[in-house]
């Protein structure tokens, strides 16, 4: 078969929009279809392969096959994992090399995909700091191919009698078809429910390998009409993969319908013919073309890893130019692989049958002991000295008896208004080293979670429905909901002490990622507008009626992203979206109470304090990156308009910031969720804020 376009420029294309997309390149937002643009290729040289040595030879010797897969990928994915490994232990944040240590062992594997579809579709760890491997997960998915698709492909031509090119083609063709269509549909489908496992898993991204070995078995044509024609779509090829790169962005639904724009427009470029007149093929062939394409398998390997630990080491983000900086350093390390790793092993054909395998046996052990040696070597993570732990100082509360019949009732009591910070925060800003005996450790602080996560009832993407959780004194006769999305979850355990403290019936009303007030939201673990919000919403207020709610206290995270824009809402949609809210509830007889959003340390708290634990301040965040002003003024309108207003950032923050470590407490279990422990420390506020509002409404008529 003769080759349709040159293979090492259009591969320099896919590698090259993906490294300027990574460093930031602004204008190339969709580079990240150059791993769709691989995909193809991949399918097409693969089943090219298979069709000829069963035509030539009349079998494929799945021995051979696997022996040029390992020469080809096995050294210089070996070497960047454990070089990376190596890097990492230097450079990067230390809480890190936990999961580092278990993402290189997915890579010795073959399934980091599996491993980055988990952690993308958990929502609680979908915010943690990329993994320096995290690219691998596309060699997975080729490397998964690698496994099925040979085999496949004798199958469906057990019984071809004779080795004429026709008949393998139209079976593999036949087969192709069937598995890019049945893998479409299966992506489709997966996008609807959870948009990371439709990304990374293998069936999903089989159609874009599909495609590719379709292009392998159409035959190209040899009339003039045939070659111009093959030329005019690889031009049309040539500009769609340009096209998709520009104008696509980290905002536009992927691997949804729009993943076919750049899989068809690398299949068009790819029946380009030879290199003539009428084909693009004499662009893809000029020398810096070859040159990168030649080495973009490496390339693509060092680049990511080479970009997250210069980010780690600097402690920043980096700017356009410090990551071209990068990307030059990564060319330079590919061509150091490319001609003393890959090229000499590759081209070996010595190392074929067992000393292939003993060659991938090999390889495979080396990563993985770097894997193992690292998971059980672990740094320390404190400055060394234990802290005392913190004590609060409450304001006595005028609290109603319901049991004693001459209580004098307060008129109408109000909650609290905005006050300074308390005591333990104000100390908390003076610390300094990270304490050795911080609760919850480093470690442990993503598992430090309220129980209605792990009871399940804290309902998941996919629920319409409220579950029934009660908490505290189920026959009590103040009722008392917790309404909203994890920001709301995490005061739970507060909620709850205080329930059991005053004999209350709590019943709690929350859902991933969803806010209470009425408003569209873009989920970005779901990778779609997030529909199901508002049928829960409509039946959380149905079933606080039959619950008998009286006051519910609602809470969102404040910068939930909007349906249309796919950015954080402004304050105009909070403030419609709450009005409505708060609305229905009064309407039904239940007192809204709105809490003052937690405050926003941007980064993941664990792993920022992993890496700064002789200077903890450096993990603080400022209030003004903490707390959006919009949303407090808001806020304060509607404290003003007579709507009660819990303000909670005398908890957290003082004018100078919010600390993330009170005495020996870790505020922060990731980026902007209190922990257990520090919600439970401070139950006791809460408690002296709401006691005389709860008790006042249970009373009204």
């Amino acid at each position: 078969m003769k080759r349709r376009t040159d293979i090492e420029g259009l591969r320099a294309i896919a590698v090259l929009a993906v490294l300027l997309f990574h460093a930031g390149v602004p204008g190339v937002g969709g580079g990240y279809v150059g791993v769709d643009v691989f995909f193809v290729v991949s399918g097409f040289l693969i089943t090219s392969l298979l069709v000829a040595e069963k035509t030539n030879t009349g079998k494929v010797s799945l021995g051979a096959f696997y022996a040029r897969r390992a020469r080809r990928i096995l050294p210089v994915s070996a070497l960047v994992a454990v070089a990376t490994l190596i890097a990492s232990w230097i450079w990067l944040e230390p809480l890190r090399l936990r999961s580092l240590a278990d993402d290189v062992l997915a890579v010795a594997l073959f399934s980091s995909n599996f491993v980055f579809a988990h952690r993308g579709a958990d929502y609680l760890q979908s915010s943690l700091p990329p993994s320096p491997l995290q690219h691998y997960w596309s060699l997975a998915v080729e490397e998964q191919f690698y496994v099925v698709w040979p085999a496949l492909v004798m199958l469906v031509c057990i019984g071809v009698g004779t080795r004429t090119m026709r008949n393998v083609r139209l079976r593999v063709g036949i087969t192709a078809g069937v598995a890019a269509l049945a893998s479409f549909v299966a992506c489709m489908a997966l996008m609807n429910s959870s948009q990371p496992w439709a990304f990374f898993s293998p069936h999903t991204r089989a159609f874009e390998l599909a495609i590719g070995a379709l292009v392998a078995v159409v035959p190209l044509g040899v009339s003039v009409a045939a070659v111009r024609i093959n030329a005019a779509l690889a031009w049309c090829g040539l500009a769609g993969i340009i096209a998709t790169v520009i104008l696509f962005s980290e905002t536009t639904t992927f691997p949804g319908p729009w993943a076919l724009a750049p899989v068809m427009a690398t299949a068009f470029l790819l029946r380009g013919g030879n290199a003539s007149l009428w084909s693009p093929d004499a662009i893809l062939r000029i020398s810096p073309m070859q040159w990168l394409g030649s080495r973009s398998y490496s390339a693509y390997l060092w680049h990511w890893p080479v970009l997250i630990i210069a980010a780690a080491a600097l402690d920043k983000k980096l700017s356009v130019f410090e990551g071209l900086v990068c990307l030059m350093m990564s060319l330079a390390l590919s061509e150091f692989s490319y001609r003393c790793v890959e090229n000499p092993v590759r081209r070996n054909h010595n190392i074929a049958g067992v000393r292939a395998l003993v060659l991938a046996v090999s390889l495979i052990a080396v990563i993985s002991g770097s894997a193992v040696l690292a998971q059980n070597n672990q740094p320390s993570l404190n400055g060394g000295v234990a802290a005392t732990a913190p004590t609060l100082v409450t304001e006595t509360s005028t609290t109603i008896d319901l049991n004693v019949s001459t209580t004098t009732v307060p008129a109408k009591p109000e909650l609290p208004g905005q006050s300074p910070p308390v005591d333990a925060i104000v100390q908390a800003m003076t610390a300094t080293g990270l304490p050795s005996n911080i609760t919850p450790s480093l470690q442990q602080a993503i598992s430090d979670m309220p129980t209605i996560y792990s009871n399940n009832c804290h309902a998941s993407f996919s629920a319409i429905r409220p579950k029934k959780c009660v908490y505290g004194d189920v026959a009590s006769s103040i009722v008392i909901g917790l309404y909203g999305d994890s920001h709301a979850a995490q005061w739970f355990p507060a909620f709850e002490k205080l329930a059991i403290k005053r004999n209350w019936k709590l019943i709690s009303y929350t859902k991933r990622g969803c806010p209470p007030a009425d408003i569209p939201t873009y989920s970005k673990v779901l990778g779609k507008v997030y529909k199901e919000c508002a049928p829960w919403r409509e039946n959380v207020l149905q079933q606080m009626v039959t619950d008998g709610v009286q006051t519910v206290f609602i809470a969102q995270f404040d910068r939930l992203l909007s349906a249309s824009t796919r950015v954080p809402m402004w304050q105009k949609e909070w403030r419609t979206g709450l009005q409505s809210t708060i609305d229905s509830l009064t309407a039904k007889g239940i007192t809204p109470v709105l809490m003052e959003d937690t405050p926003y340390p941007g980064q993941d708290v664990p792993t920022c304090l992993s890496l700064h634990y002789t200077n903890v301040q450096l993990c603080n965040p400022t209030i003004s990156s903490a707390f959006r002003d919009d949303m407090h003024q808001m806020l304060e309108d509607f404290d003003a308009a007579d709507t009660h207003v819990l303000w909670t950032r005398q908890w957290f923050c003082t004018d100078g910031g919010c600390p993330t470590v009170v005495g020996n407490i870790l505020v922060y279990r990731d980026d902007n969720h209190m922990s257990v422990t520090f919600a439970s420390f401070i139950a006791p506020l809460l408690d002296a804020a709401i006691v005389d509002v709860v008790n006042w409404v249970s009373t009204e008529p």
